[in-house]
This record gives C-alpha cells, structure tokens and sequence, in this order.
C-alpha cells in the first residue's frame, strides 16, 4: 500500500525464523544482508565511476597519443624509411580511437533530444571551418620556416667552406657544369629545408596537444543530457 515500516530484528533471530521454516526467502535474505550492512559485517563495493567522469580521462589519452604521434614525426630526416613513418600512423589511429568520443560528449552534453541534430550541425561547421584555417596556417608557416631554414643553409655556400668547395668539386668531376651542380645542390638544400620546416611543426603541434590536456578538464559535461552518438562527428 506504499507504506514502510521499520522493524527491531537482529540477525540471529532471521537466521532462528529460516531454520524452523526449512527454507529461504528472498526478503528474509535482503533483510539479512541489511542488518549485516549496518553491523559493519558487510563491505559494500567501491562505486563505479560514472561515464561523465571518464571523459576528461579519454580525451586526455587521446591528446596524450597525438603529442606522442607528433613529437615523432618531428624527428623526420630525408633518409627516413618505411618503420619510420609508419609507427607513428598506426599510433595516430589508436589515438583517434579515443579522440571523437569524448568530444562529442562534451559537445553534446546537457542538451535534450530535440536540439542534439542542430548541436551536431554546427559543430560539424565549427570543426570543419577550423580545420580549413588550420590548414591554411600550417601551410603558411611550413613554407615560412622552409624558407629560413634554406636561407641558413645557403649561408655555408662560400668558397671558404671546404664542405661546399668538395661538394662542387665532386659533381664536376662527374661530368656536371658549374650551373648543373648548382642546381644539384640547390635541390637538395631545398629536401632539407622543408624537412626541418615540417619538424618544427610537428614539434610545435605537438607542445599544442599537451597545452590542450588541461583546458580538456576544465570543460563540465552535464548530466541528463541525451545520449551521445557516436556518429555524431
């Protein structure tokens, strides 16, 4: 009827009523269990995290994996080879593993089932509108450090250099004129150039990732919101 009573009974006194009646009620077990839990007798399991709690958790894997991913590639030589290269990949793609979901989580977090197709929307736009200019200023960059790193290179070009002196030497006693070694040599300043260029910003995304971890826990991601579809990105 909706009522609750509250009853005095000890655990030997259920324990006497189970064994004259032969058997075991489910509520004469819960009882028991009851009173061994106010008893100190019974230790109940840690809680579980919730799954808001393990966002942040991984997120922070995943920007971890990608600062890893990058500080890799800013190794990069012109003599890398296939290991090389492909080691990081695979790496990459368990960090994306852990990347879209924790982000649609708190993008989408709080938000009741009516507005999540609009919310997924504009992120879409916001992720792909950033990922242009993201592009576009890599891009910049890349060819600005290129462009520095080939003008320290071509410093050394002197013929004070011995380096520079045996380089030419060698590729005229090879058969190349003056203009043909000079331009052997340019192109390979030009491998070395860019190579540094993509280092450094592979470096600098890398320090990027790492800044990122912090700002990742300090998002809130509300409770009783929708449930976040994974297809959502």
């Amino acid at each position: 009827s909706g009522r609750c009573y509250l009853v005095d009974v000890t655990t030997s006194e259920i324990m006497e009523v189970q064994k004259l009646s032969g058997k075991t009620d489910d509520l004469l077990e819960v009882v028991v269990k009851m009173a061994d839990l106010f008893s100190g007798k019974l230790k109940l399991p840690p809680p579980r995290p919730k799954p808001t709690e393990k966002i942040p958790v991984l997120a922070t894997v995943a920007f971890s994996g990608f600062a890893f991913v990058l500080w890799l590639r800013s190794n990069f030589t012109v003599q890398a080879d296939f290991n090389t290269i492909m080691v990081p990949t695979i790496l990459q793609g368990a960090a994306i593993a852990f990347f879209f979901i924790p982000l649609s989580a708190i993008t989408l977090s709080g938000l009741t089932p009516d507005r999540i197709p609009s919310a997924s929307g504009l992120s879409n736009f916001v992720r792909i509108t950033a990922g242009a200019m993201g592009t576009s200023l890599v891009t910049t960059i890349w060819d600005n450090r290129a462009t520095l790193h080939h003008a320290h290179m071509v410093e050394h070009l002197t013929t004070t250099d011995s380096a520079a002196t045996e380089g030419f030497g060698a590729l005229m006693a090879g058969g190349m004129s003056f203009e043909q070694a000079s331009a052997q040599i340019s192109r390979l300043i030009d491998q070395q150039a860019f190579t540094r260029a993509a280092d450094d910003v592979y470096l600098a995304s890398s320090m990027l990732f790492l800044c990122l971890i912090p700002i990742v826990w300090l998002a809130k991601v509300k409770k009783g919101g929708a449930a976040v579809d994974s297809g959502a990105h």
